[in-house]
């Protein structure tokens, strides 16, 4: 792992490797240098304290909890762009990849380096240095963009940890939202059942629940489907809304008077609760504020 290095050390030699490592990348010496990431990838990271043939190398994994420690469980992040230069001054950067378990490794020569990895889309990263070095993150954010960590000798794993924020979710709506907001509607018609309504016509059906059976479940099943589509977490409805389309393409379209006492409904009934308790923002997604 890397030795913990003062900030603003870190700060300016950061700013060097950071001037021009994408415009000045030397193929040829990555082609050379490169070590089969095979090599790593059976041992836990955990266990990756020491580099295979001197060098660097270390470990970018997805930190679930934030805490800046590989716990287990934590998975690798393939195909996260790393830089690496012992000047850094834009002619001597060397640009590789991790591979599927996350890992990454370069023969180098002796000395001292800097490594860069450049943030994942959509996430920040990790705390460092926070406990045992063979475990712990060890690259600082330099605000532009990348997680940078100097490495005082080679031989010594240096690791980055990348933790993904919760998706902001806007929050589901009830029957009611949907039918008084259609500007809020994401699309301008809606299949149900396997027959498509204009956004209008399923509005107007959102009006007619009633002892058809097939009014009530439009009119849970429509707001779930519009939930989803905004951007609302639909893990826990996902399946009860394939189910709820396949009820409806049996017993329905809308307006084919299922009875509340029919077979038909003992099988629907329970889909629509779930996917009303959803809209109401009881289960995986909040209610919309």
């Amino acid at each position: 792992m890397s030795q913990e290095v003062g900030q603003t050390e870190l700060q300016e030699k950061t700013q060097q490797l950071l001037a021009g490592p994408l415009k000045h990348i030397r193929a040829a010496a990555l082609a050379a240098a490169l070590l089969p990431l095979a090599s790593v990838a059976a041992a836990p990271a955990a266990a990756q304290n020491l580099c295979p043939s001197g060098g660097v190398c270390g470990f970018v994994w997805n930190d679930t909890n934030n805490n800046g420690i590989q716990d287990a469980g934590e998975t690798g992040i393939e195909g996260a762009k790393v830089f690496v230069c012992q000047v850094c001054d834009g002619t001597d950067t060397i640009a590789i990849e991790t591979g599927p378990n996350g890992s990454y490794s370069l023969f180098v020569p002796g000395g001292a380096y800097t490594i860069a990895v450049l943030i994942p889309t959509g996430t920040q990263a990790s705390p460092s240095n926070v406990g045992d070095d063979t475990l712990d993150s060890d690259g600082i954010p330099n605000g532009t963009g990348y997680s940078v960590a100097l490495v005082g000798a080679t031989g010594f794993a240096t690791d980055f940890g990348f933790f993904t924020p919760p998706k902001q979710q806007p929050g589901t709506g009830t029957p009611g939202y949907w039918k008084n907001h259609p500007e809020a509607w994401p699309v301008s018609s809606i299949t149900v059942g396997g027959v498509t309504y204009t956004k209008a016509q399923a509005i107007a059906w959102l009006g007619k629940v009633g002892k058809d059976k097939t009014t009530t479940m439009f009119s849970s099943l429509v707001p779930a489907m519009l939930n989803v589509l905004i951007g609302n977490d639909g893990s826990c409805v996902n399946s009860t809304i394939v189910a709820a389309n396949t009820w409806m393409a049996t017993y329905g379209p809308v307006g084919s008077n299922v009875a509340a006492s029919s077979y038909a409904w003992t099988i629907g009934e329970p889909l629509h609760i779930q996917m009303d308790s959803y809209n109401n923002g009881l289960l995986c997604a909040p209610h919309r504020q």
